[in-house]
């Protein structure tokens, strides 16, 4: 599926881990974001209690098939291999994860899109050059419990730094729930990637389309 930034308004990042390693009860989620909205889905089955091996890959085929049941782009975080078996839209790359500038050409052969973490303009700087990226995942905005290796959040402030200086589409991610979106989407992103706030609502269809609402 080809890249368009449109596809980053409403980003769900998610995982078994998610919901407390309840595999059915995750794909149930996510096939009921896909019918109510979601416009990206990236496959993040990382941390504590998340599946691993064959069982992890076997979840990432599953998840897969539902995606694309409803034509939503499927994004696999910090594993190209896993990418590649599944055959998915575009594979997101953190700091800490393999060096980004390998990955672009090997992601291109594949007709992969790449996405990257920055949390900073230090982070920035260190990144280099940029060209071949689809988008830039910026955050966390504010503070998160959904990432156990996250960053201390940049707040407004450190958004608006980054959205100075980088000119790929932008998609702001961390701590991000109904009563802060709007003040985000004022600023211009292209989109907004949540996991609680999706993951945990009660009301998901609810959700999401106040999610993407300008």
């Amino acid at each position: 599926m080809k890249f368009d930034s449109k596809n980053l308004r409403i980003y769900l990042v998610a995982g078994s881990q998610d919901v407390a390693g309840d595999v059915a009860k995750f794909l149930y989620k996510l096939e009921l974001a896909c019918k109510n909205g979601i416009t990206l889905f990236q496959f993040r089955e990382k941390g504590k209690g998340s599946l691993v091996g064959e069982k992890r890959a076997a979840l990432a085929v599953a998840a897969k098939k539902i995606t694309t049941k409803y034509s939503i782009p499927f994004v696999v975080d910090d594993d190209f291999d896993l990418a590649v078996k599944v055959k998915a839209d575009g594979i997101h790359v953190g700091q800490g994860d393999r060096d980004f500038h390998e990955i672009i050409p090997l992601a291109q052969q594949n007709n992969m899109f790449v996405g990257l973490s920055i949390s900073s303009l230090i982070e920035l700087k260190k990144s280099g050059d940029l060209s071949g990226l689809s988008y830039v995942g910026c955050g966390p905005i504010f503070p998160t419990s959904s990432k156990s290796d996250a960053h201390r959040p940049i707040g407004i402030g450190g958004l608006t730094e980054l959205m100075n200086q980088v000119t790929l589409p932008i998609v702001a991610i961390g701590g991000i729930s109904l009563e802060n979106v709007g003040v985000i989407k004022k600023m211009g992103v292209e989109g907004v990637a949540v996991i609680s706030a999706i993951m945990n609502s009660e009301d998901l269809k609810n959700t999401i389309k106040r999610l993407g609402e300008k």
